[in-house]
């Protein structure tokens, strides 16, 4: 809770400190006096943003600090150039972690304030707190478990499928690629290497073409006889001619040239595989090349990088075909298990709500609003959030129109609703202070004390701070600081006793030396005295 408050330079304050009690802590005024100027200085201490128009005339800087029962001090300071900073214990701190934390020491309930109240997420937690303890420390706690893993799941599962289409999409022509990479056996410079190896093995492809045609004219061939078998008939017919001797030598001569000639066969058989190896060659090179246009990768250093690419990534996209069935399975079994905790959830929350609704209810009574009915609009989600698979809306019916209670309500209806909805909350999800501005705006009478009594008991469980123009109400304060004003400044003091007596007798009658009204005053201040 706040222990002290202090102000420079927010609206008509120039420079003030109150000290607040644990309880219910009133303040009043005049109108005009300044006391808004205390919400405002609270707004900025819990993340307000637009403080440039609440610093005082002809200052530049407004500060407003409170100090806490914890201890801490949280402070902001808005500057007119429309800077502001914002401190805890000293340290800076950014705006929007400072309304974190401020928010969970500090609720200000004012038509003019932000009502933090309201949101959407904070209405389901509110409702949540009616459920059974079992339901909010056992089911609810499993859900958001399963939640968060099945969220975990699903961005894994995203993230995996998301990569295997990529890879499906980047290699949609793997396969052939996939061939050409085995074909071309890709490394550095080998277009080079290949081609001129195609150069000299066409070369000699051609050399050995020539040769084969010369020995089918020596041999002839497999169908006629060639030239050497021509020759040995001639020397035949000349046999009986030559001498012995002679007969000899040309007779060993052709022998020796029919073998020579025979065994250059193995040699010619060598074309074969020469073949062989230049449409290899080519197969290699023409895959090589095709794989350059396909890739977009001229460069071989690149081409290489590329074929290791392709070869893990096609690796990983089938291995990781199990991990996607698992994965999936695991997401799917995951979901079923969180819609069926969220429908045991929803069950809970509408019984939740009709309890909430028939609380709010009896207390909008005792508040003087029981023309108005307030109720709870659930919709189901299709889509499951981290708070189940529901939405709730505060809604109100005032006879003719009914609508969420922001757009219903007046701003003093609001007030005592946010009342009532405090009232109705457990005592854990109540902030250490509240601070309500004019919460009885618009009543009198018995509606404006039962108002009282109800800030009263709400007072027991967390500290209040309440700015009222009603007497009744502000006769219930444990403390009571009157702020009035005097020469162009306001000024705030702690009042008890006469003092009090006269404030409370000038909000019954606008005077603070009636006699009737100071009377009726202190029998208010003895009727609270409880």
């Amino acid at each position: 809770m706040i222990k002290n408050l202090s102000v420079q330079n927010i609206g008509g304050i120039s420079n003030i400190s109150l000290e607040f009690s644990s309880g219910l802590n009133v303040i009043t005024g005049e109108s005009g006096a300044g006391k808004s100027s205390i919400v405002r200085s609270l707004e900025l201490l819990t993340g307000g943003r637009k403080g440039v128009k609440f610093i005082r005339a002809g200052e530049n800087k407004g500060i407003a600090q409170a100090e806490l029962s914890t201890g801490q001090k949280i402070t902001r300071e808005i500057l007119s150039t429309g800077r502001s900073s914002a401190k805890i214990n000293g340290v800076n701190i950014a705006i929007s972690d400072f309304t974190d934390e401020a928010n969970n020491l500090i609720r200000i309930q004012s038509q003019f304030a932000q009502l933090e109240l309201l949101d959407a997420e904070r209405q389901l937690q509110m409702l949540d707190s009616y459920m059974p303890e079992k339901i909010i420390n056992g089911v609810m706690k499993e859900f958001e478990n399963v939640f968060e893993n099945a969220k975990a799941k699903n961005i894994e599962l995203r993230t995996l499928k998301k990569r295997r289409s990529e890879i499906e999409k980047e290699y949609s022509n793997a396969r052939e690629i996939f061939e050409l990479i085995k074909t071309a056996k890709p490394e550095q410079g080998l277009e080079n290497k290949l081609e001129n190896e195609l150069s000299d093995i066409t070369h000699n492809i051609l050399m050995l073409e020539r040769a084969e045609k010369a020995y089918d004219i020596l041999t002839g061939g497999l169908s006629e006889n060639g030239l050497l078998e021509k020759i040995r008939s001639e020397y035949e017919f000349l046999y009986g001619f030559m001498s012995d001797d002679n007969k000899e030598k040309i007779t060993d001569a052709l022998d020796i040239l029919d073998g020579g000639i025979k065994n250059f066969t193995s040699e010619l058989n060598d074309i074969k595989s020469e073949i062989e190896r230049r449409d290899e060659i080519e197969n290699r090179l023409g895959a090589l090349r095709r794989l350059k246009r396909l890739s977009g990768r001229s460069d071989e250093k690149e081409l290489l990088q590329y074929s290791e690419d392709i070869y893990k990534n096609l690796e990983w996209l089938e291995k990781s075909y199990d991990d996607l069935k698992n994965l999936t399975a695991s997401a799917t079994e995951l979901k079923k298990h969180a819609n069926a905790l969220a429908m045991t959830i929803r069950k809970y929350r509408y019984e939740a709500g009709n309890i909430l609704s028939s609380r709010v209810n009896n207390l909008l009574n005792e508040l003087g609003m029981s023309e108005i009915k307030f109720d709870i609009k659930f919709t189901g989600l299709q889509k499951l959030k981290h708070n189940g698979a529901d939405e709730a809306e505060f809604i109100l019916t005032d006879g003719t129109r009914s609508g969420s209670v922001d757009k219903i309500a007046s701003g003093g209806e609001l007030s005592r609703l946010l009342l009532a909805l405090q009232l109705s909350l457990p005592d854990e999800l109540l902030t250490p202070t509240l601070v309500f501005d004019e919460v009885e705006a618009g009543l009198g009478g018995r509606a404006a004390v039962l108002t009282g009594m109800q800030l009263k008991k709400l007072s027991e469980r967390c500290q209040v701070i309440l700015i009222t123009h009603e007497a009744s109400i502000a006769a219930l304060g444990d403390v009571h600081f009157l702020i009035q004003r005097e020469n162009n400044e306001s000024l705030v003091k702690k009042i008890s006793g006469f003092e009090r007596i006269k404030e409370i007798a000038r909000m019954l009658s606008g005077s603070p030396e009636l006699a009737e009204a100071q009377e009726h005053a202190r029998i208010l201040l003895q009727n609270s005295a409880y």
